[in-house]
């Protein structure tokens, strides 16, 4: 007989599997309708190694991209990660992110806060006008970035929920929009089927997230205006050309996952595998099914691989972006001190035809202990 728990997880899961089933088909019709597609890609490259199949599992400061209750689901009293992404290798994208989390409070009952930031690097590009159709007039720069502040705590040893606000901008020297989001999250960690005496616990994670949430944004600037030639020639007015807003790409994830413990000595826990599971509701886009496992040795050695499904993407012909499917990752973690002081070393590739795939590199730095 299941207890109590173990039945709220059934249902849950059960209602997630539903919910998969009923709305996998997603929105690929209104693909390329919204705008700050920015705000959908994983610059970070220990939890872009898992994808989306993360959500549940995701802790500390990279959790405010996946899913922001889990932010306060680290162990150190701050943590703050650099990283550096090649964004689709060859076309001259890069992504460089910072953030930080910081716990508050005698031994972190107060909650943590987070701030993120994102920059974009994108090579200039060549100016081009009807009378110098090839350039060589000069260039011009892409300016993308995000900034985000985020709250969370857990309300239990089982319950963690946090909110992030953001601002997007992005635009050319002559055009620009910005504007805000909201996400949201929560996490739900137990452990299944526990027996007294074992080592296991909390080997069971749910989560679920909504990300952008917010108000349309609307590009204006010099650049949207043109001189026109009126009344037969005679003169010339200034005409301001009228464009639509942008929606923003907003998502909802599901995501689960469980973990093995492989040591066959009851008092040893140095190997574990965690499967994954996530489901990604895109409210512009196919929605996608991540698949994926992960493999580490006394929290030392990690490595990560996944599959991303979306419909189509097998083939070239009818795949809705770039990626092919395939991602994987590995994380070098190390004690430095005895004061629970440590440091991480992340990498993550993301495969894709064209291209020669995506490519993250993350520096991770956790200071003192909250335990």
């Amino acid at each position: 007989m299941m207890n109590r728990k173990q039945k709220n997880i059934f249902w849950a899961s059960l209602m997630a599997v539903g919910f998969v089933g009923t709305a996998f088909g997603g929105n690929p019709e209104r693909q390329g309708q919204a705008g700050a597609a920015q705000l959908n890609i994983n610059g970070w490259a220990r939890s872009s190694g898992m994808g989306w199949a993360n959500g549940g599992k995701v802790s500390g400061a990279e959790a405010m991209y996946m899913n922001v209750g889990g932010l306060d689901r680290f162990k150190n009293n701050t943590e703050l990660i650099f990283a550096r992404t090649e964004w689709l290798m060859g076309s001259g994208i890069g992504i460089n992110s910072v953030a930080l989390a910081q716990k508050m409070g005698e031994d972190g009952e107060g909650g943590t806060f987070g701030i993120s930031v994102m920059q974009y690097s994108i090579k200039p590009i060549d100016i081009t006008t009807e009378q110098n159709p090839y350039g060589g007039i000069g260039t011009f720069r892409v300016n993308m970035s995000n900034i985000g502040l985020a709250y969370s705590k857990s309300f239990s040893n089982n319950i963690s929920a946090g909110v992030m606000a953001k601002i997007v901008s992005e635009g050319i020297p002559d055009a620009n929009a910005s504007g805000v989001a909201l996400d949201a999250g929560v996490q739900y960690v137990t452990t299944f089927r526990p027996t007294k005496g074992s080592m296991k616990k909390d080997d069971f994670k749910f989560g679920i997230s909504m990300k952008n949430i917010g108000p349309d944004m609307k590009h204006s600037g010099d650049g949207l205006s043109y001189k026109a030639i009126l009344d037969n020639g005679s003169f010339t007015k200034t005409v301001q050309v009228k464009v639509d807003r942008i929606k923003l790409p907003a998502l909802l994830n599901i995501a689960a996952s469980y973990d093995i413990r492989l040591d066959k000595n009851a008092n040893q826990y140095d190997n574990k595998l965690t499967v994954g599971f996530g489901f990604t509701n895109y409210a512009y886009t196919a929605n996608q099914l991540t698949l994926a496992c992960e493999y580490s040795y006394k929290e030392f050695l990690t490595l990560r691989g996944g599959l991303v499904y979306q419909q189509g993407i097998f083939d070239s012909e009818t795949r809705p972006s770039a990626f092919t499917g395939p991602q994987a990752g590995i994380s070098y973690d190390f004690a430095v001190g005895e004061d629970g002081n440590k440091v991480s070393l992340d990498y993550s590739f993301r495969a894709t035809n064209p291209f020669n795939g995506v490519h993250s590199f993350g520096l991770r730095i956790g200071l003192g202990t909250a335990e």
